[in-house]
């Protein structure tokens, strides 16, 4: 065993040299060891850094997530006015985002093209505040539905709190669309 280690090099005999005085030093956790209060703070730093068209077009992405979730978890009752409403509000309200989304992400070469005279950053605004309004109407008045049995009851109270988050994800995206308006800024939503 003492064999083993006699055969050292003599570099690694004196240890571990300290790095320069000079040198810069990162101080970043290793891989796979990140904490989460600085997950959390790049998640918020990379966020607050981001252009307001990014974050617009990640709104619109979680908006038609959440939308998706949504419709596919509601189970209207034969006589519940407000699921029926919900489910042709969320219906009409992603296939409009869709669009919007992706005409967006072809710099208004597909809708925008089509109407160049129509103010779309105070139609936008209109579209995404009304459809934040509505959307947070009828969530409150889901919970207040009947939601059904077994179940339908179960899917009905996801579909209930999805319907409330894409609400409140529209009318986040209303928020950045004013700030947007009143800073003087353009997120690609200019008429073209």
């Amino acid at each position: 065993m003492t064999g083993i280690f006699a055969q050292r090099s003599p570099g690694l005999e004196s240890g571990p040299k300290p790095p320069a005085p000079d040198a810069h030093t990162v101080d970043v956790p290793p891989i796979g060891t990140t904490e989460p209060s600085n997950c959390l703070r790049a998640a918020c730093t990379g966020l607050c850094n981001m252009n307001r068209g990014a974050i617009r077009n990640r709104m619109r992405l979680v908006q038609l997530l959440l939308s998706i979730g949504a419709l596919a978890f509601i189970r209207p009752q034969y006589n519940d006015g407000f699921q029926w409403i919900t489910l042709f509000v969320l219906c009409h309200s992603f296939v409009i985002s869709f669009v919007l989304f992706w005409d967006r992400r072809c710099c208004g070469t597909i809708v925008r093209s089509q109407l160049p005279l129509v103010d779309w950053r105070r139609l936008e605004l209109l579209y995404t505040g009304g459809v934040a309004l509505i959307l947070y109407v009828l969530s409150y008045g889901l919970m207040f539905a009947h939601k059904g049995y077994g179940g339908n009851e179960t899917c009905n109270w996801v579909s209930t709190v999805m319907a409330l988050f894409t609400a409140l994800v529209y009318a986040g995206e209303s928020w950045v669309q004013l700030r947007d308006m009143y800073d003087g800024r353009s997120t690609l939503g200019q008429r073209h």
